[in-house]
């Protein structure tokens, strides 16, 4: 063998080498960008379920809070017809009082 083919076979085994090296480096690089990839997914997804939870949780305290106006709304009813009642019952007896003149009889 003579040095050009001995320098032809050596560069032929070199740029193979040069593209095993070069496809694996894509490859481990590509690897670690699905890592990533996955790992800020999996952060988000848990971002996500976070805020689902809390809104449920809005959603649960606004209920309560409507449920507790319902309440309130009724008891102020109540309390305005007893109210009502009470300003009649009044108005009798000054009326009385007014007939009288003061006097008990």
């Amino acid at each position: 063998m003579d040095a050009g083919t001995i320098i032809a076979i050596a560069s032929v085994v070199i740029s193979a080498i040069a593209v095993t090296c070069t496809i694996i480096g894509v490859t481990r690089d590509r690897k670690k960008e699905d890592y990533n990839a996955g790992k800020d997914d999996g952060g988000i997804r848990g971002d996500i379920k976070y805020m689902r939870n809390s809104f449920d949780d809005l959603r649960l305290d606004v209920k309560e809070v409507a449920r507790k106006q319902d309440t309130q709304g009724e008891r102020l009813t109540r309390v305005e017809e007893s109210c009502k009642q009470a300003h009649k019952r009044i108005d009798e007896v000054a009326r009385h009082v007014e007939y009288t003149g003061g006097h008990n009889e």
